[in-house]
């Protein structure tokens, strides 16, 4: 083909393979002088399989020949992220004493890619125990965003959205337990996709807090663009999963985007106030909607900044004695260490920071500093009930609105500088409200930052402060819009992100990938 294979999308090469214009073998040797033309920018790998691929990817085209097509991603190349099981590699977690243990088996998700004829490509870098945003650890070193090495990638699904959006692999699998699909592909410009809880398995796959439930991560997929989403999304479906994981309810195709249908919006959470470039697409993006058919209702999100104390206390409630003993002797990372602190804390010394921080104006800080850190059992159970009453709010406040979706920011900024991740954590707070009730959420990019959109007042609060320099440093970077839906209404967030896309790409505003690091 004329077009260089490795700036085609996956449906764009599954189109190829059908239509005899290439071949599985082409596409991942195509693959593979990719990664080897960037690798050294990015280093997005932990595992490179690439031999193993390309016997993969005879074996798909001699079966091609024979007529004997496994299913719809036969030839086609993926990637996983590192802490999802693949046989006879390792599963770290970006942790030293992790490091000498091999899965003896795939994870179900990548098995089921492999039976629908995907062929694996290696595995992708993650941040230390998957805590940062910050995508670096002593096994792997750190990988570079493509669009700006000066930035973070976003964590934790941070190497895969790295590799995919500078080409060295069309699309693949992370996982999603504060952001952590949705946080990089927003960042790097490529689409990502967080399901309903266990509407995907995630058997195989690794966590460093093992045994927390109260927010449980969610596999995932990651692509160039949302049409690649979908295609994953149509080839593993939940049946397939539930006949590998009974947790996966034995559910039938969901249903499909219907119009006419009403959609919430909203630009600011009440938390992290989002800059300008993030305004700036939401608002397109309600147009957009509105243009394609779609009714637009102004929506006030539910008990967004107790909904963040929320989880915070939860992940925290052990005082990081779980983390601990995974790390060993293993230093944490500086990008992890704000986290530590605040987790391993005694009570009272935290107690008497957040009452000082809430004098000085800092009551965003003040919130987290008060909720991190151990918690007797009943303090948790509270936390569980608590949960349990604001799902109720937020159900009823989106009955009441009549709404079948939300369309809002991906995260209050683009991408953070390098160096500034630790105190700009609070960013997340757009993503978290989904991984706390299970919903399903995605991004999808539709701009970039202009330069006249860069200055940010500074305010009172250090986050406020910390967005306004990131604000500064962001002029070019990907800006993404996310959409989120009730349970199960998984195929409904992904139509009305191909709306956004579509809209995006007449607009020539769209997603850039892949790019040159």
């Amino acid at each position: 083909m004329a077009t260089p294979l490795h700036t085609l999308s996956a449906t764009e090469l599954r189109a190829a393979l059908e239509g005899g214009q290439t071949t599985s073998e082409a596409i991942v040797e195509a693959l593979i002088a990719r990664a080897d033309a960037t690798e050294l920018k990015v280093a997005g790998f932990t595992t490179r399989l690439h031999d193993l691929a390309l016997a993969s990817a005879r074996e798909r085209d001699r079966e091609r020949r024979e007529g004997a097509v496994r299913g719809a991603l036969h030839g086609l190349p993926f990637t996983v992220k590192e802490n999802i099981d693949v046989a006879g590699a390792p599963s770290s977690v970006g942790l030293r004493q992790s490091l000498v243990a091999r899965a003896p088996r795939d994870a179900v998700i990548v098995a089921l890619a492999r039976d629908a004829g995907g062929l694996c490509l290696g595995k992708s870098n993650i941040p230390q125990a998957l805590l940062s945003m910050r995508c670096n650890n002593a096994l792997y070193g750190e990988t570079k965003n493509p669009v700006s090495a000066a930035h973070v990638t976003g964590g934790s699904s941070s190497g895969e959205a790295a590799l995919i959006a500078c080409g060295a692999s069309p699309m693949g699998f992370g996982s999603d337990l504060g952001g952590s699909i949705r946080f990089p592909a927003s960042f790097c410009g490529v689409a990502g996709f967080k399901p309903t809880q266990d509407a995907w398995s995630n058997r195989g796959a690794n966590t460093a807090i093992r045994g927390q439930e109260f927010v449980r991560a969610q596999l995932g997929p990651l692509a160039r663009t949302v049409a690649d989403l979908r295609l994953l999304w149509d080839a593993l479906p939940p049946a397939r999963h539930h006949q590998l994981d009974h947790r996966v309810p034995p559910l039938g195709p969901s249903a499909p985007l219907a119009r006419p249908v009403r959609v919430g919006v909203f630009e600011d959470d009440g938390v992290t106030p989002p800059n300008p470039a993030i305004r700036r697409a939401v608002r397109e993006a309600a147009r957009d909607l509105v243009a394609a058919g779609v009714t637009l209702v102004p929506f006030s999100p539910v008990a967004r900044a107790e909904l963040v104390s929320l989880y915070l206390a939860a992940i925290s409630a052990d005082g990081m004695k779980t983390l601990a003993a995974r790390f060993g002797d293993e230093r944490a990372e500086p990008s992890t260490r704000l986290m530590w602190t605040l987790g391993a804390a005694p009570s009272g010394l935290r107690a008497v920071a957040a009452r000082a921080l809430h004098r000085m104006g800092e009551r965003r800080l003040a919130s987290i500093v008060g909720a991190a850190g151990r918690k007797p059992v009943a303090a948790y159970f509270a936390l569980a009930h608590r949960r349990e009453e604001l799902r109720a709010e937020m159900e009823a406040a989106w009955r009441a609105a009549d709404i079948a979706a939300v369309i809002c920011p991906a995260s209050a900024s683009p991408a953070v500088p390098v160096g500034e991740e630790g105190d700009a954590a609070l960013i997340f707070s757009h993503y978290c409200p989904y991984n706390i009730f299970g919903m399903p959420a995605g991004v999808v990019p539709t701009t970039r930052v202009r330069a006249d959109e860069t200055r940010v007042p500074r305010g009172r609060e250090q986050i406020h402060k910390r967005l306004s320099s990131i604000a500064a440093q962001s002029e070019g970077l990907p800006v993404a819009v996310q959409v989120a839906a009730p349970r199960y209404a998984d195929a409904r967030v992904l139509g009305l992100m191909q709306l956004l896309e579509d809209a995006a790409c007449a607009r020539d505003s769209g997603s850039r990938a892949p790019v040159d690091p």
